[in-house]
């Protein structure tokens, strides 16, 4: 019965016949309807918030029907709203994507199978985070997650952009790698926190060390300890550490230094965007034409 919205109260009746009439059980069902009506409430809220995002958004129940769906999961997929109102189950969703070309081409349906059942697992209980490269050249990210009530939301994210920005920084990072490898100079870069961050081929072969093979990052104190040692007293070493981790407005300088195989070498010193500090050491060109 009915006294007002909030004394409204829900009750499943059952009746059963006997020999002397009818007998009624009634069954106090509010936790129940409040939990469809919570249910009914959120799904509501998603689709608002997921209606004009670009990140698809398909959640499934208990038994993996797909119960919402937002207008970007049709954008991304190609999946038709008419199939997708249908409440098709899980399986057939991702069949769909997979005969549409819209989810990488698994080697064989069993491994499809094996897999899609692994990813629903992992989504069921925990946070699964998936990238897939399509044949289209696209990539998206799905993401899966628990949902209230044993369900499960999938988001669909088109992270095409950002993987070819990616992709695009890497290649351009290892050309400049590659450039620098070729100088003649050797060349380090230390971070502001004096960690050496980058070295090249010149550096590798004139030191006779590679930085790359350590555990830990090669600090400026360990370098300079280094080159302290391959080469004859000179008082630039604490200059070069203070340099490095100086805080304070700081201008090029450049140093004289000799090898202890008798070569001179010319240390340059310079500030760097950031707070790092690039060091370039060469041959001495004044000293080029001093007699041995």
């Amino acid at each position: 019965g009915a006294r007002g919205e909030d004394s409204r109260y829900w009750y499943e009746v059952q009746s059963h016949r006997n020999r002397d009439g009818w007998m009624h059980f009634a069954t106090n069902i509010d936790a129940i309807i409040r939990a469809e009506i919570n249910q009914r409430s959120f799904l509501q809220t998603l689709t608002r918030i997921f209606a004009h995002l670009p990140i698809g958004l398909a959640v499934f129940d208990r038994d993996h029907r797909l119960v919402l769906f937002n207008p970007a999961l049709i954008d991304l997929t190609g999946l038709q709203a008419e199939f997708l109102s249908t409440r098709p189950n899980l399986m057939s969703v991702f069949d769909t994507l997979r005969e549409g070309r819209m989810m990488p081409e698994p080697k064989n349906y069993k491994c499809w199978r094996d897999h899609l059942t692994g990813l629903i697992a992992a989504a069921s209980s925990d946070l699964y985070i998936e990238t897939w490269e399509l044949p289209s050249g696209l990539t998206y990210r799905i993401t899966g997650r628990p949902h209230p009530d044993a369900g499960i939301a999938f988001l669909f994210e088109d992270i095409s952009s950002e993987i070819t920005l990616t992709r695009r920084f890497r290649q351009e990072l290892e050309q400049a790698h590659s450039v620098l490898d070729s100088l003649e100079e050797a060349v380090a870069v230390f971070s502001p926190q004096g960690a050496l961050s980058f070295c090249n081929e010149a550096y590798r072969g004139l030191w006779g060390e590679d930085p790359d093979t350590c555990v830990a990052d090669l600090s400026v104190t360990e370098a300079t300890a280094s080159w302290q040692a391959a080469c004859t007293p000179s008082p630039i070493w604490g200059d070069i550490r203070d340099f490095v981790l100086s805080l304070r407005d700081r201008a090029a300088w450049e140093a004289p230094l000799v090898l202890r195989d008798g070569r001179p070498l010319l240390c340059k010193v310079s500030p760097m965007a950031g707070g790092a500090t690039l060091l370039r050491f060469a041959a001495d060109p004044r000293m080029a034409d001093v007699p041995g």
